[in-house]
C-alpha cells in the first residue's frame, strides 16, 4: 500500500501510480484493481489522500490546491465565474472570496470583483465532472491591479520555477520585476524590464534548466533576428 513515485515525477500513460486501498483516485487516474493508474503522460502528485496526474501538453486542467490566475468572466447573484485559460471555468462563491458579511440583496458584487478584474486564485475543488471551485482563502491570492500577464504552455511552469523556485527568481532579479507563475500557464509581470521578462518567458521551454537564464534567452532571440 504505497506510492510508486516521488511526488511530481514524471510518469506514463498505464503506469501504477499507488498501489493499495488508502488513497482515492484524483483528475488523471483511474482504479485498476487495487491499483491507481495515470490516464496521462505528465506529473504526478500526491495530496491528502489523492493521487493526481497532471497532463505534460495540451491546455489546463484544473487541479485542487493550484495557484492560477484567472479573469472574471460573469457575475452572478451569489458568485463569480473566472476563466482559468482551460476548457473548465470555475466558480468563486461568496463564502470563499471575501471574509466580510455581504447581504446579496443588497450589496453589489461588481465592489469586490468585475468583469475584466484578472485574480490569483486557488482551486479548492474539482469534481469528477470538472465543476471547479475557487477560493481567495490563501495568502497568495490577490487582485491584480496593474502590471501585464503573458501566457506560456502550462506544461512549462513546472520548468519555471524549477527546483525551489531558482530560475524565476533569477528573472525577476536580473530584470527587476516582481512576477506571479499561475499554474495555468498565465504569469504575470510588473515593474522594472518588463518587455525583456516578457521574452525571456517565450523562451522558458528551451533555457529553464540552463544556468543564467537572461543570457540565454538573449542569445536565443539574438539568434532569431540574425537567422
Amino acid at each position: 500500500m504505497t506510492q510508486k513515485f516521488d511526488n511530481r515525477q514524471k510518469v506514463a500513460p498505464g503506469d501504477t501510480v499507488f498501489e493499495g486501498d488508502t488513497a482515492e483516485a484524483g483528475n488523471g487516474v483511474y482504479e485498476d484493481g487495487e491499483k491507481l493508474r495515470s490516464r496521462y503522460a505528465g506529473i504526478v502528485r500526491y495530496q491528502e489522500g489523492t493521487v493526481s496526474v497532471r497532463p505534460s501538453n495540451g491546455r489546463y486542467i484544473p487541479q485542487e490546491g493550484d495557484i492560477v490566475i484567472g479573469e472574471v468572466k460573469a457575475v452572478r447573484y451569489s458568485s463569480w465565474m473566472v476563466d482559468l485559460n482551460s476548457p473548465y471555468e470555475g466558480m468563486m462563491k461568496v463564502d470563499g472570496a471575501v471574509d466580510e458579511y455581504i447581504d446579496l440583496d443588497e450589496d453589489e458584487l461588481t465592489e469586490y470583483y468585475d468583469v475584466g478584474d484578472a485574480i490569483v486564485v486557488k482551486v479548492s475543488s474539482v469534481s469528477e465532472g470538472f465543476d471547479v471551485n475557487l477560493t481567495m482563502d490563501d495568502r497568495r491570492c490577490r487582485t491584480l491591479e496593474s502590471g501585464r500577464i503573458e501566457e506560456i504552455s502550462p506544461s512549462k511552469v513546472s520548468a519555471l520555477i524549477g527546483k525551489g523556485g531558482n530560475i524565476i527568481r533569477e528573472l525577476k532579479e536580473e530584470t527587476d520585476t516582481s512576477m506571479i507563475a499561475g499554474q495555468n500557464g498565465r504569469v504575470w509581470i510588473q515593474g522594472g524590464e518588463h518587455v525583456k521578462a516578457a521574452e525571456a518567458l517565450k523562451n522558458v521551454g528551451e533555457v529553464a534548466d540552463r544556468p543564467h537564464l537572461m543570457k540565454s534567452a538573449e542569445d536565443l532571440m539574438e539568434a532569431d533576428l540574425n537567422g
